[in-house]
């Protein structure tokens, strides 16, 4: 577990200006919002941002990166939202990385690793208990529009993800996905369709390896 002064060591004195001014601006107290010291922001002024705990922006070190070195841009657009619904920890994500929030955008106690890019066109939600590996990618759009027969293709499909889920690195979870209670998810997969509870998914696209598996921080 990270402590406070920890966190401040890591994110430096301009970090420090940045969280409190970020956080009194949208939360009305001082310490909720905590950005590191390269973490580039935009919440509009329409935006929704609703922190139980602490929401931790590129403020802790990883094994997989520095939270000094490289640059994470967080955004939040004039209708989005972003909830950090966790009571008994901070909600983390980790330095140099991307998150763009058209939509809502909901996680609890859990962490992303390092070099995450999550695209929330509609709603992504992360449960309690997750650990998220480096460069994940969260996709809920297809940003562009697609047309089948002459008709639309749905840009946007949700992303649920459940408690106690485990993801490796390098993976790409696709519009639509809900990864269920208890999962792993290996390393290098493409996640295109839904994850049953307690099953181990592997490949691309990622299909059952095992079932009944649990797994342990």
């Amino acid at each position: 577990m990270t402590t406070r002064k920890e966190v401040i060591r890591n994110i430096g004195l301009w970090g420090v200006v940045k969280s409190v001014y970020l956080s009194l601006r949208h939360c009305g107290k001082p310490d909720k919002i905590v950005v590191g010291n390269n973490v580039l922001t935009r919440i509009d002024r329409g935006a929704t941002v609703s922190v139980r705990n602490r929401l931790l922006l590129g403020a802790t070190s990883t094994g997989a990166s520095h939270p000094r070195l490289g640059t994470s841009k967080f955004t939040i657009d004039e209708e989005g939202t972003v909830n950090a619904t966790s009571t008994e920890g901070p909600t983390n994500i980790g330095p140099n990385s991307i998150v763009h929030v058209e939509g809502v955008f909901e996680m609890g106690d859990s962490y992303i690793n390092s070099h995450a890019r999550i695209l929330c066109g509609e709603r992504i939600t992360i449960g309690d208990g997750c650990a998220i590996a480096w460069n994940v990618e969260l996709l809920d759009t297809d940003r562009h529009k697609l047309y089948v027969d002459g008709e639309q293709v749905k840009m946007t499909k949700p992303i649920k993800i459940q408690d106690d889920v485990w993801i490796g690195h390098n993976v790409t979870v696709k519009k639509g996905v809900t990864i269920g209670e208890g999962a792993v998810v290996a390393s290098d997969s493409v996640v295109t369709q839904d994850v049953a509870p307690r099953t181990l998914v592997a490949g691309t696209p990622a299909k059952v390896i095992k079932e009944n598996v649990r797994w342990e921080q």
